[in-house]
């Protein structure tokens, strides 16, 4: 009966060395997933900067995870206000692995309800990442 056993849980841990398991993402705050799907057809999401009063300029810290079957990275971004810029890293983001970029909203000579457009263009990707940013400037 031992040796049945120990013979089962030998042939466990074997058959579990070959697997590879996917670790959790470790990282703190918003996180955005970089699918395929995404990197094929582009993407959006909203950010929300909340209410914020006029000349404050507020900065909202993201991850980007790569979950797509091959490398990418951010190669550039437009904008449809001066009022927002992107701050990354150039470097490559491999599948399974995330790096972070930060959204400055600048809310000096804004009022009311915001609503600005970031696109940002992926390396190896057919269409932008559309990053929808919101606000409401009193």
């Amino acid at each position: 009966m031992r040796r049945a056993f120990l013979l089962a849980a030998a042939l466990l841990a074997l058959a579990a060395c070959g697997t590879r398991q996917r670790r959790p993402t470790e990282h703190k705050g918003r996180i955005i997933r970089l699918t395929d799907a995404i990197l094929d057809a582009g993407g959006t999401d909203t950010i929300r900067f909340g209410r914020l009063r006029s000349g404050e300029i507020a900065v909202i810290h993201f991850w980007l995870e790569n979950a797509a079957s091959r490398p990418t990275a951010i190669t550039s971004y437009d904008r449809t206000c001066g009022c927002t810029t992107l701050e990354f890293d150039s470097q490559p983001i491999i599948p399974d692995e995330a790096r972070q970029a930060s959204l400055l909203f600048d809310s000096r000579g804004e009022y009311g309800w915001q609503l600005k457009l970031v696109e940002i263009t992926l390396a190896g990707a057919h269409s932008p990442l559309r990053l929808y940013v919101e606000a409401e400037v009193e």
